[in-house]
């Protein structure tokens, strides 16, 4: 689809979802009145758990973060959800030292405020992020490392030869990733193609699902990002590339030809 058009409507038309981790009241109910009144979907955590929970139920497009909270490093957080790769995050915080915005920065935030903050020049941000993200759909894989996809012993092989089986919902949902060669796939699809089953509200099957098959697509040496959140959309593998299927099997004949196992039947 073309999303061009969608960003030639006025910028108070963006409503991106943000959500809001601050534990000090005060400041949360301005940001969030702000925010609305800027015609943005808001939703509020005061907690790192908190924050956790929230994020994976309100799926938001931007977490505006403060680094002080009561019960977590706020650096972790940022590192945490920049790893997840579905929202953007901006640190909204009171220390201003040059090393802190540096290790903020290279934690993984898209951005970091010092407090006080404008409040108009806060939802600018947001809005100027949100359109980022979204133009992108992705971002873009950090190494190119090419994976084998054994469809005969539904295994991943990586390049040392190690074999890392999958389960038939996740060798299903990364051949629809592939089927659909660099387009994005619906959570929705996803669930009906590998879970066998529609979705729920808040139902988070699929994203457990595409986690798992993260974590063993990096055991075979695929980068981190192989297989990204794209806003509004779903999943996607950007650069279907990096895979390549294995041949079938193949038999001698007795007469020095060859047939595929698929040819003999099974025999």
């Amino acid at each position: 689809m073309d999303t061009t058009s969608l960003y030639r409507t006025a910028e108070t038309r963006l409503q991106p979802r943000v959500l809001i981790v601050e534990d000090m009241a005060p400041i949360a109910t301005a940001v969030d009145a702000a925010l609305r009144a800027a015609g943005m979907l808001t939703d509020h955590a005061t907690t790192g758990a908190e924050a956790v929970e929230r994020k994976a139920r309100f799926r938001p497009d931007v977490v505006l973060l403060d680094l002080q909270l009561p019960d977590v490093n706020g650096l972790d957080l940022v590192e945490r959800f920049a790893r997840d790769g579905d929202c953007g995050v901006i640190v909204v915080t009171a220390n201003g030292d040059e090393s802190a915005r540096v290790d903020g920065l290279d934690r993984g935030a898209d951005d970091y405020l010092v407090k006080p903050v404008p409040m108009r020049e806060l939802a600018a941000r947001i809005r100027a992020l949100y359109r980022r993200l979204t133009r992108l759909d992705v971002r873009p894989p950090a190494a190119a490392t090419q994976i084998m996809l054994d469809p005969a012993h539904r295994c991943l092989v990586g390049l040392n030869g190690a074999q890392t089986s999958l389960s038939e919902a996740e060798f299903t949902a990364l051949e629809t990733l592939l089927d659909a060669d660099g387009a994005p796939v619906s959570r929705e699809w996803l669930g009906r193609s590998a879970l066998k089953r529609p979705l729920h509200a808040d139902d988070r099957s699929v994203d457990q699902l595409v986690l798992k098959l993260r974590r063993k697509l990096s055991l075979c040496g695929a980068a981190e990002r192989t297989i990204l959140s794209a806003r509004r959309q779903g999943y996607v593998i950007p650069d279907p590339s990096l895979f390549r299927v294995s041949a079938p099997a193949t038999t001698a004949m007795p007469d020095g030809e060859l047939e595929t196992a698929e040819e003999t039947g099974g025999r």
